[in-house]
């Protein structure tokens, strides 16, 4: 007798219940909050799940209906470290990125970056320790400080070799995480990813390690106040974004260069967000006028025969032209027993194809049209669009050079130049403010010993200076320039090391090469 155990359970569709259990609970809770909205507080969103919010990516999608915006100015959007509209979460953050990356990636882009890359960096940026004017300072320490930043500099290939690949990061993701970490007798920089600066899952122990007494806002990876995303923490980093592989830092062992957003606002904002659509578009318009161009150019010579007079024509599902359209499997191409097509024929002619039209007119599209030069000046337009984003002359992002003067273009007055002194003075600052972080830190395992010089740590930052200067990107008249320098190096207002940094010289190099060679005998 066959028998059924109508008491034994079935795991999988226990599985299932349980499952849609769960599912209907958090729809409930969610169509309850949905219909008290009005009155609900504002939900936090975690950041581990990895599901976007409502959120914009460019200012095309901003529509703008007589004069007024679609999402106002609220006192919240600034609220622990956010970017609204532009902004909310760390997915937010990465889509911008991902968007930005592609871009950099494109013809346009590499130009735009070339070019910005080889005017702030140009020759590289010079580091020199100096004696603070009206200090008295031992020269022997200043040589000791000037060797831990030539120690630095070496070790981490930083030189135009690392500074090109920071401009590089700066301008595409809009922020730059340099951490330092100690190696023997050798501080060790690390460059982390934006997306490994991020918000931890379990704050609670690391607000115990820290001893803190408040909550902290961990909002992006950065521990703030809750109340003020300015008094920053530290910072929580994943390494190559291992969940195991996770360390935080104190503030003095991160640089955090971010550009674009305020300083209440945790993270950066790439350069390439507000013309990502003016790049798209001149990158589809130049695709379409090459591949139209490149079609047009194919074809060797048009026939237009009278009606009747055979030949091999287009329209005849015997002639060259249906062959063609049979041949083509990409675009179909098949003929019906009318004599018409099936589906619409993709274009691939072969170079130096003549085509006989077998009575019927042909009209040439706009490409071989006195309308085609419209399309040019359209794409220099965008281009020249995108380029305002950083100053940029139309002749650096386009490549057509016909209406620039390139000698008024780098004046010293001019506002390319002017955006590269201050992009370059930026960058001076953070490194100034890095390598004092790398000092302190050998300061700390006792490489740099201040008790022979009588002095404490607070004694060395008064007395000494590091300063670290660019390559000015203006054209000047350097016969002229040299008098005037002259003049003010004679008068004690500029220094021999600053003139050389001036013309592009590197002072310690002169120098060598200016002292005699040891002779032996």
């Amino acid at each position: 007798m066959k028998t059924t155990a109508k008491n034994q359970s079935d795991p999988i569709r226990e599985c299932r219940e349980l499952r849609a259990q769960i599912e209907s609970h958090y729809l409930r809770q969610e169509l309850a909050w949905i219909e008290d909205r009005q009155e609900a507080a504002n939900r936090r969103v975690n950041e581990s799940w990895h599901e976007p919010t409502m959120g914009r990516t460019s200012l095309a999608d901003v529509p703008f209906h007589h004069g007024s915006p679609v999402l106002p100015d609220v006192a919240s959007d600034r609220a622990s470290g956010d970017f609204r509209p532009v902004f909310q979460t760390e997915w937010d953050l990465a889509a911008i990125r991902g968007v930005a990356r592609f871009l950099a990636q494109s013809a346009f882009g590499q130009g735009i970056l070339g070019n910005l890359r080889n005017y702030i960096i140009h020759t590289g940026f010079d580091y020199a320790a100096t004696a603070r004017r009206g200090q008295h300072v031992p020269a022997q320490l200043v040589r000791d400080v000037q060797q831990i930043i030539n120690a630095f500099l070496a070790d981490n290939r930083w030189e135009l070799d690392f500074e090109q690949e920071l401009c590089d990061a700066e301008h595409i993701d809009g922020e730059v995480i340099l951490v330092l970490e100690q190696n023997a007798d050798q501080v060790r920089v690390r460059r982390a990813e934006p997306a490994w600066l991020t918000e931890p899952a379990d704050t609670d122990y690391l607000e115990r390690r820290l001893g803190s007494a408040s909550r902290l806002n961990w909002r992006y990876g950065i521990a703030t106040d809750e109340a003020d995303a300015t008094q920053i923490h530290g910072y929580f980093i994943q390494w190559n974004g291992d969940a195991q592989s996770w360390r935080f830092y104190s503030p003095r062992r991160v640089m955090h260069l971010k550009a674009n957003t305020p300083r209440h606002v945790k993270r950066g904002l790439s350069d390439f967000y507000p013309i990502q659509n003016d790049l798209v578009g001149a990158t589809e318009l130049l695709r379409r006028m090459m591949k139209g161009a490149g079609i047009q150019a194919s074809i060797a010579m048009i026939i237009e025969a009278a009606q009747g007079s055979g030949g091999l024509g287009i329209g005849d599902a015997t002639n060259l032209g249906a062959s063609l359209a049979r041949s083509n499997s990409s675009g179909g191409g098949r003929l019906r027993s009318d004599g018409r097509y099936l589906a619409e024929r993709i274009s691939d002619w072969s170079a130096g194809t003549v085509i006989d039209t077998k009575g019927k007119k042909f009209q040439a599209g706009p490409m071989a049209g006195a309308q085609a030069a419209n399309f040019v000046q359209v794409l220099n337009a965008g281009l020249r669009t995108a380029g305002v984003r950083w100053n940029l002359p139309e002749h650096m992002i386009s490549g057509d050079a016909s209406n620039n003067n390139y000698a008024s273009i780098l004046e010293s007055s001019s506002p390319f130049v002017r955006r590269i002194e201050a992009e370059q003075e930026r960058l001076s600052k953070a490194y100034e403010r890095l390598l004092w972080s790398v000092i302190r830190m050998q300061f700390e395992s006792g490489r740099i010993n201040l008790h022979r010089y009588g002095m404490t740590w607070c004694d060395l930052v008064a007395c000494v200076n590091v300063i670290v200067t660019g390559s000015s990107p203006a054209v000047r008249n350097r016969a002229e320039d040299f008098r005037v320098d002259a003049q003010l190096h004679e008068m004690g207002i500029v220094s021999r090391h600053s003139l050389a940094t001036k013309y592009d010289w590197d002072p310690t190099e002169e120098q060598e090469k200016s002292e005699p060679s040891p002779t032996t005998d």
